[in-house]
């Protein structure tokens, strides 16, 4: 006997409202003050993007804020610069320096983790209520240095394991306002995701490989190389797409695991991303972005977003309007500059 419908269930959907053109002159001006300042405005063009991205991000009609200051991210990029510049100048005076240097940004991971997301969930409100993270560096140490060298030693094994461990931390430990959120999530959907995946690089590897046979066999060693044969390259685009398409399948997965495991208390949200759509958004967009020389990457972002706004809702039982802020606390930017710069993946 099938259960009732729990008529008193609500399905919010997100959506995305901003346009192509609106955001390239908003790209572009970012772009163009970035370079005549040596980089200085990027700080201020990287607040003025996410604060369109988000405003135009809308649930139950209203928009996401984003009040990061520029100076606190314009100090964080000083301070991630000079960390990088330091890295890379050890590797051509004294390596054994560079190896030193990579240990302490090993090290500092726990803390780029804890800061970046403090500083962008302080940074984010909506409906006048600021998101918190409150993840401790000790925890994140246990979870992603300890998890980390885990699935290093089990050889990738134990990776599903650690990417649940790491999705878990980062989500129980935000919180919208005072209300905290909670998650059920389990490795065994991460397990499932990642063998397939691996199933599907190691397929398009004996594709290669036989694909190669043949076309050695076509082109011959009298004609011409196989590197040289449009064959060839085109066996390479191949592989290159069937990359993104797995790519874009462990991202889609990934993220409606997540989603649908993330409780803000009588919510919970909803993930809807279709591998195949995200797969043609990516090469689509790579093919735009390369054949426009850069033009088309406000375009591209665009369409990202859309989906992925389009894809996303919530499941909740009482008014958005119960939820309760607190009070604001500072929090600085230099973690998540840092993460950026090293392209530490910390987000949900």
């Amino acid at each position: 006997m099938t259960e009732p419908a729990d008529v008193s269930e609500e399905l919010l959907p997100f959506s995305f409202t901003g346009r192509a053109g609106e955001y390239f002159r908003i790209w572009i001006v970012s772009l163009c003050l970035s370079l005549l300042t040596l980089g200085i405005y990027s700080a201020w063009g990287k607040v003025r993007k996410r604060r369109y991205l988000n405003a135009h991000t809308r649930l139950a009609g209203s928009g996401f804020d984003y009040h990061a200051p520029p100076l606190a991210i314009l100090r964080g990029r000083v301070v991630a610069l000079a960390l990088f510049g330091g890295i890379a100048l050890a590797g051509q005076v004294l390596p054994i320096a560079q190896w030193g240097l990579f240990g302490l940004l090993l090290l500092l991971m726990p803390w780029i983790v804890v800061a970046s997301a403090r500083f962008n969930a302080r940074n984010s409100t909506y409906r006048n209520i600021a998101f918190g993270f409150d993840g401790r560096i000790g925890e994140a140490a246990r979870v992603f240095l300890g998890g980390g060298a885990l699935a290093l030693l089990t050889l990738g094994l134990a990776y599903p394991w650690y990417r649940a461990r790491r999705a878990r931390f980062i989500i129980a430990h935000h919180r919208y306002g005072v209300t905290s959120f909670a998650t059920d999530l389990r490795a065994g959907g991460f397990v499932t995701i990642y063998v397939l995946a691996a199933a599907m690089i190691g397929g398009a590897f004996v594709v290669l490989a036989l694909g190669a046979a043949a076309i050695a066999t076509i082109v011959g060693d009298a004609t011409r190389d196989l590197e040289s044969s449009s064959l060839g390259y085109a066996l390479v685009l191949g592989l290159y797409a069937w990359y993104v398409a797995v790519y874009a399948y462990v991202r889609a997965r990934t993220f409606n695991l997540m989603a649908n495991a993330t409780i803000v208390g009588a919510l919970r949200l909803r993930g809807t991303l279709r591998a195949r759509r995200l797969a043609w958004l990516y090469l689509s967009n790579v093919i735009a972005v390369l054949g426009t020389l850069g033009i088309a990457t406000a375009w591209a972002t665009i369409r990202v977003a859309r989906y992925r706004a389009a894809s996303l809702a919530v499941r909740t039982h009482a008014p958005l309007e119960s939820y309760v802020g607190d009070t604001r606390t500072l929090a600085g930017a230099t973690g998540s500059e840092v993460g950026d710069l090293f392209n530490m993946d910390v987000s949900l």
